[in-house]
Protein backbone atom coordinates (compact mmCIF):
# COMPACT_ATOMS: atom_id res chain seq x y z
CA UNK A 1 0.00 0.00 0.00
CA UNK A 2 3.38 2.56 0.70
CA UNK A 3 4.30 2.16 -2.79
CA UNK A 4 0.92 2.01 -4.13
CA UNK A 5 -0.09 5.47 -2.32
CA UNK A 6 2.69 6.77 -3.57
CA UNK A 7 2.59 5.94 -7.40
CA UNK A 8 -0.81 7.52 -7.04
CA UNK A 9 0.20 10.76 -5.48
CA UNK A 10 3.17 11.20 -7.80
CA UNK A 11 0.14 10.61 -10.86
CA UNK A 12 -1.80 12.85 -9.48
CA UNK A 13 0.97 15.62 -9.16
CA UNK A 14 1.66 15.12 -12.55
CA UNK A 15 -1.81 15.38 -13.68
CA UNK A 16 -2.15 19.23 -11.73
CA UNK A 17 0.86 20.06 -13.23
CA UNK A 18 -0.72 19.38 -16.14
CA UNK A 19 -3.02 21.58 -15.39
CA UNK A 20 -1.36 24.32 -14.39
CA UNK A 21 0.70 24.36 -17.56
CA UNK A 22 -2.59 24.24 -20.09
CA UNK A 23 -5.52 26.03 -17.89
CA UNK A 24 -8.93 26.29 -18.65
CA UNK A 25 -12.43 25.62 -16.41
CA UNK A 26 -13.11 22.07 -16.75
CA UNK A 27 -9.65 21.72 -16.27
CA UNK A 28 -9.59 23.80 -13.03
CA UNK A 29 -12.35 21.89 -11.42
CA UNK A 30 -10.65 18.69 -11.95
CA UNK A 31 -7.57 20.21 -10.77
CA UNK A 32 -9.96 20.81 -7.36
CA UNK A 33 -10.51 17.15 -7.05
CA UNK A 34 -6.99 16.35 -7.62
CA UNK A 35 -5.94 18.82 -4.54
CA UNK A 36 -8.34 17.11 -2.46
CA UNK A 37 -7.04 13.49 -2.69
CA UNK A 38 -3.50 14.44 -3.06
CA UNK A 39 -4.41 15.95 0.54
CA UNK A 40 -6.01 12.72 1.33
CA UNK A 41 -2.76 10.77 0.47
CA UNK A 42 -0.20 13.12 2.24
CA UNK A 43 -2.67 12.71 5.35
CA UNK A 44 -2.55 9.27 4.63
CA UNK A 45 0.95 9.04 5.60
CA UNK A 46 1.30 11.12 7.88
CA UNK A 47 -1.44 9.94 10.32
CA UNK A 48 -1.85 6.28 9.75
CA UNK A 49 1.94 5.28 8.33
CA UNK A 50 3.87 7.21 10.51
CA UNK A 51 1.44 5.57 13.60
CA UNK A 52 2.09 2.41 12.51
CA UNK A 53 5.20 2.53 12.37
CA UNK A 54 5.48 4.41 15.76
CA UNK A 55 3.21 1.57 17.79
CA UNK A 56 5.05 -0.98 15.15
CA UNK A 57 8.58 -0.76 15.19
CA UNK A 58 10.67 -2.65 12.85
CA UNK A 59 13.87 -4.47 13.45
CA UNK A 60 15.15 -4.99 10.23
CA UNK A 61 18.27 -3.78 9.29
CA UNK A 62 18.46 -0.58 7.03
CA UNK A 63 21.20 -0.21 5.53
CA UNK A 64 23.44 -3.19 3.19
CA UNK A 65 25.05 -5.96 4.69
CA UNK A 66 26.99 -5.81 1.64
CA UNK A 67 30.67 -4.71 1.57
CA UNK A 68 31.22 -2.37 -1.45
CA UNK A 69 34.60 -0.88 -2.72
CA UNK A 70 32.58 2.09 -3.29
CA UNK A 71 29.86 3.49 -0.83
CA UNK A 72 26.42 4.68 -1.21
CA UNK A 73 26.18 7.14 2.18
CA UNK A 74 22.80 8.91 3.28
CA UNK A 75 23.64 11.92 4.69
CA UNK A 76 20.85 14.76 6.49
CA UNK A 77 20.62 17.13 9.20
CA UNK A 78 18.15 18.65 11.78
CA UNK A 79 17.70 21.05 14.71
CA UNK A 80 16.40 21.12 17.89
CA UNK A 81 13.14 22.55 15.91
CA UNK A 82 12.73 19.21 14.42
CA UNK A 83 14.37 16.36 16.51
CA UNK A 84 11.38 14.97 17.71
CA UNK A 85 10.32 13.97 14.09
CA UNK A 86 13.52 13.39 12.34
CA UNK A 87 13.20 9.68 12.90
CA UNK A 88 10.34 9.63 10.25
CA UNK A 89 12.39 11.16 7.41
CA UNK A 90 15.09 8.64 8.27
CA UNK A 91 12.67 5.86 8.97
CA UNK A 92 11.68 5.88 5.19
CA UNK A 93 15.23 6.01 4.43
CA UNK A 94 15.55 2.76 6.03
CA UNK A 95 13.51 1.24 4.26
CA UNK A 96 14.75 1.74 0.60
CA UNK A 97 14.35 -0.66 -2.07
CA UNK A 98 18.20 0.05 -2.56
CA UNK A 99 20.05 -0.36 0.68
CA UNK A 100 22.32 2.27 1.19
CA UNK A 101 25.89 1.50 3.27
CA UNK A 102 25.57 4.31 5.62
CA UNK A 103 22.58 6.49 6.94
CA UNK A 104 24.47 9.81 8.89
CA UNK A 105 22.32 12.12 10.81
CA UNK A 106 24.65 15.45 11.54
CA UNK A 107 23.48 17.68 14.58
CA UNK A 108 25.22 20.85 15.44
CA UNK A 109 26.93 20.19 18.77
CA UNK A 110 26.36 23.52 20.26
CA UNK A 111 22.76 22.93 20.06
CA UNK A 112 22.52 19.42 21.91
CA UNK A 113 24.19 18.10 24.65
CA UNK A 114 25.36 14.27 22.75
CA UNK A 115 23.46 11.52 22.58
CA UNK A 116 21.47 11.69 25.76
CA UNK A 117 19.35 14.01 24.87
CA UNK A 118 18.10 12.42 22.02
CA UNK A 119 14.72 11.38 21.64
CA UNK A 120 15.23 7.58 22.33
CA UNK A 121 12.87 6.88 19.13
CA UNK A 122 15.56 8.49 17.22
CA UNK A 123 18.18 6.81 19.29
CA UNK A 124 16.62 3.38 18.73
CA UNK A 125 17.42 3.82 14.84
CA UNK A 126 21.13 3.40 15.46
CA UNK A 127 20.24 -0.35 15.78
CA UNK A 128 19.27 -0.67 12.33
CA UNK A 129 22.34 1.35 10.66
CA UNK A 130 21.79 4.64 11.58
CA UNK A 131 24.75 6.73 12.77
CA UNK A 132 24.52 10.17 14.52
CA UNK A 133 27.23 12.17 14.21
CA UNK A 134 28.02 15.84 15.98
CA UNK A 135 29.61 18.67 14.53
CA UNK A 136 30.33 22.60 14.23
CA UNK A 137 27.28 24.59 13.33
CA UNK A 138 26.64 25.71 9.33
CA UNK A 139 22.90 25.70 9.82
CA UNK A 140 21.86 22.85 6.83
CA UNK A 141 24.90 22.91 5.16
CA UNK A 142 26.32 20.37 7.44
CA UNK A 143 24.48 17.48 5.45
CA UNK A 144 27.45 17.49 2.93
CA UNK A 145 29.60 19.38 4.32
CA UNK A 146 31.89 16.84 6.75
CA UNK A 147 30.17 14.10 4.74
CA UNK A 148 31.65 14.50 1.51
CA UNK A 149 35.28 15.42 3.42
CA UNK A 150 35.07 12.48 5.45
CA UNK A 151 34.38 10.11 2.21
CA UNK A 152 36.06 11.85 -0.64
CA UNK A 153 35.68 8.65 -3.00
CA UNK A 154 32.36 7.35 -2.06
CA UNK A 155 28.66 8.00 -3.36
CA UNK A 156 26.49 10.85 -1.29
CA UNK A 157 23.00 11.16 -1.36
CA UNK A 158 21.73 14.38 0.26
CA UNK A 159 18.36 14.22 2.01
CA UNK A 160 16.05 16.40 4.23
CA UNK A 161 14.59 15.99 7.74
CA UNK A 162 10.56 17.07 6.98
CA UNK A 163 10.63 14.56 4.05
CA UNK A 164 8.54 11.04 4.15
CA UNK A 165 10.58 9.40 1.14
CA UNK A 166 9.41 6.79 -1.28
CA UNK A 167 10.76 3.36 -0.85
CA UNK A 168 12.49 4.01 -4.47
CA UNK A 169 14.52 7.30 -4.12
CA UNK A 170 17.77 5.75 -3.84
CA UNK A 171 17.11 3.18 -6.75
CA UNK A 172 16.03 6.11 -8.86
CA UNK A 173 19.04 8.09 -8.04
CA UNK A 174 21.41 5.14 -8.52
CA UNK A 175 19.93 4.02 -12.10
CA UNK A 176 20.53 7.84 -13.27
CA UNK A 177 23.77 7.53 -11.77
CA UNK A 178 24.74 4.73 -14.23
CA UNK A 179 23.71 6.56 -17.16
CA UNK A 180 25.26 9.61 -16.28
CA UNK A 181 27.99 8.36 -14.16
CA UNK A 182 30.15 11.71 -13.47
CA UNK A 183 27.10 14.07 -13.27
CA UNK A 184 24.84 15.61 -9.95
CA UNK A 185 21.83 13.33 -10.28
CA UNK A 186 18.30 14.78 -8.81
CA UNK A 187 15.28 13.99 -8.30
CA UNK A 188 13.95 17.12 -8.58
CA UNK A 189 15.34 20.24 -10.55
CA UNK A 190 14.81 23.08 -11.41
CA UNK A 191 15.87 25.52 -14.87
CA UNK A 192 17.90 28.24 -14.62
CA UNK A 193 17.02 31.20 -16.71
CA UNK A 194 20.41 33.08 -17.75
CA UNK A 195 20.69 36.83 -16.93
CA UNK A 196 18.21 36.21 -13.96
CA UNK A 197 18.07 35.67 -10.40
CA UNK A 198 16.88 32.59 -8.64
CA UNK A 199 13.24 33.96 -8.15
CA UNK A 200 13.22 34.14 -12.04
CA UNK A 201 14.10 30.36 -12.53
CA UNK A 202 11.03 27.92 -13.08
CA UNK A 203 10.46 24.46 -12.67
CA UNK A 204 10.69 21.98 -15.67
CA UNK A 205 7.64 21.24 -17.91
CA UNK A 206 6.58 17.97 -18.04
CA UNK A 207 7.85 16.98 -21.00
CA UNK A 208 10.68 19.01 -20.57
CA UNK A 209 14.20 16.76 -19.92
CA UNK A 210 17.18 18.46 -17.64
CA UNK A 211 19.53 15.55 -18.90
CA UNK A 212 23.45 16.17 -18.72
CA UNK A 213 22.73 20.09 -17.89
CA UNK A 214 24.55 22.90 -17.24
CA UNK A 215 21.37 24.99 -16.40
CA UNK A 216 19.83 23.15 -13.42
CA UNK A 217 19.62 24.26 -9.50
CA UNK A 218 19.98 21.39 -7.71
CA UNK A 219 17.41 20.34 -5.06
CA UNK A 220 18.69 18.06 -2.49
CA UNK A 221 15.65 17.96 -0.25
CA UNK A 222 13.79 15.37 -2.92
CA UNK A 223 17.32 13.44 -3.06
CA UNK A 224 20.31 13.92 -4.90
CA UNK A 225 23.60 12.21 -5.44
CA UNK A 226 26.77 13.42 -5.66
CA UNK A 227 29.63 11.72 -7.36
CA UNK A 228 33.11 12.41 -5.99
CA UNK A 229 34.79 15.42 -6.31
CA UNK A 230 32.00 17.11 -8.07
CA UNK A 231 32.56 19.84 -6.23
CA UNK A 232 35.23 22.85 -6.41
CA UNK A 233 37.09 22.92 -3.55
CA UNK A 234 35.35 26.10 -2.61
CA UNK A 235 32.51 24.21 -1.71
CA UNK A 236 33.93 23.24 1.58
CA UNK A 237 35.05 27.09 2.31
CA UNK A 238 33.65 27.14 5.85
CA UNK A 239 33.59 30.74 6.21
CA UNK A 240 32.65 31.55 2.40
CA UNK A 241 29.36 29.85 3.36
CA UNK A 242 28.67 31.68 6.41
CA UNK A 243 29.52 34.95 4.88
CA UNK A 244 28.00 34.85 1.71
CA UNK A 245 24.96 31.70 1.49
CA UNK A 246 24.00 30.79 5.19
CA UNK A 247 20.65 29.33 4.34
CA UNK A 248 20.61 28.57 0.73
CA UNK A 249 22.90 25.35 0.59
CA UNK A 250 21.12 24.21 -2.57
CA UNK A 251 21.92 27.59 -4.13
CA UNK A 252 25.80 26.85 -2.97
CA UNK A 253 26.02 23.39 -4.46
CA UNK A 254 24.69 24.68 -7.57
CA UNK A 255 26.89 27.45 -8.19
CA UNK A 256 29.83 25.23 -6.69
CA UNK A 257 29.20 22.03 -9.14
CA UNK A 258 28.93 24.68 -12.11
CA UNK A 259 32.07 25.99 -11.06
CA UNK A 260 33.85 22.57 -11.28
CA UNK A 261 32.40 21.81 -14.42
CA UNK A 262 30.07 19.24 -13.70
CA UNK A 263 26.72 19.15 -15.28
CA UNK A 264 23.37 17.96 -13.43
CA UNK A 265 20.85 15.33 -14.79
CA UNK A 266 16.78 15.38 -12.75
CA UNK A 267 15.00 12.59 -13.26
CA UNK A 268 12.37 12.63 -16.12
CA UNK A 269 9.59 12.25 -16.24
CA UNK A 270 8.82 15.02 -14.10
CA UNK A 271 8.69 13.45 -10.23
CA UNK A 272 7.08 15.98 -7.74
CA UNK A 273 8.47 16.47 -4.12
CA UNK A 274 7.85 13.89 -1.56
CA UNK A 275 5.07 13.62 1.21
CA UNK A 276 6.40 16.65 3.83
CA UNK A 277 5.99 15.57 7.68
CA UNK A 278 3.05 17.70 9.03
CA UNK A 279 4.25 20.60 11.47
CA UNK A 280 7.43 21.17 9.80
CA UNK A 281 6.70 24.20 7.72
CA UNK A 282 6.98 25.99 10.11
CA UNK A 283 10.42 25.72 10.57
CA UNK A 284 11.33 25.52 6.54
CA UNK A 285 14.30 27.91 5.10
CA UNK A 286 12.24 28.76 2.27
CA UNK A 287 10.05 31.09 4.30
CA UNK A 288 13.76 32.78 4.65
CA UNK A 289 14.93 32.33 1.09
CA UNK A 290 12.35 32.12 -1.19
CA UNK A 291 9.22 34.17 1.03
CA UNK A 292 11.73 37.12 2.18
CA UNK A 293 13.87 37.21 -0.86
CA UNK A 294 17.07 35.79 0.31
CA UNK A 295 17.68 33.47 -2.36
CA UNK A 296 18.74 36.35 -5.35
CA UNK A 297 20.35 38.09 -2.36
CA UNK A 298 23.24 35.28 -1.36
CA UNK A 299 23.18 34.11 -5.58
CA UNK A 300 24.23 37.43 -6.20
CA UNK A 301 27.02 37.27 -2.98
CA UNK A 302 28.26 34.03 -4.16
CA UNK A 303 28.93 35.19 -8.00
CA UNK A 304 30.44 38.43 -6.77
CA UNK A 305 32.48 37.12 -3.57
CA UNK A 306 33.44 33.45 -5.11
CA UNK A 307 33.22 34.00 -8.57
CA UNK A 308 36.61 34.73 -8.57
CA UNK A 309 38.17 32.23 -6.57
CA UNK A 310 40.92 30.02 -7.65
CA UNK A 311 39.37 26.68 -8.22
CA UNK A 312 41.08 23.15 -7.32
Amino acid sequence: MYVLMYRLYFALCRIKKKYSEHPDKQKERWNNVTKFVLGYIEAYYNLFVVRRWSNCPSTRMGVSSKVHNQKIIVSLTSFPGRIDTVWISIESLLRQTVKPDQIILWLASTQFDGLDCLPQRLLDLQKRGLTIQFCDDLRSHKKYFYVMQEYPEDLVILADDDIIYPSDMVEKLMRMHQKYPNDICVITGQKMEKGKLPSQWRNPLLKERLEHSEEVQIFTGSGSLFPPHSLSECAFDAEGIRANCPYADDLWLTFMAHKKGTRITALYPWRAFPVMIYGTGDNSLWKINAAQGQNDQQWINVKNNMDMTQNS
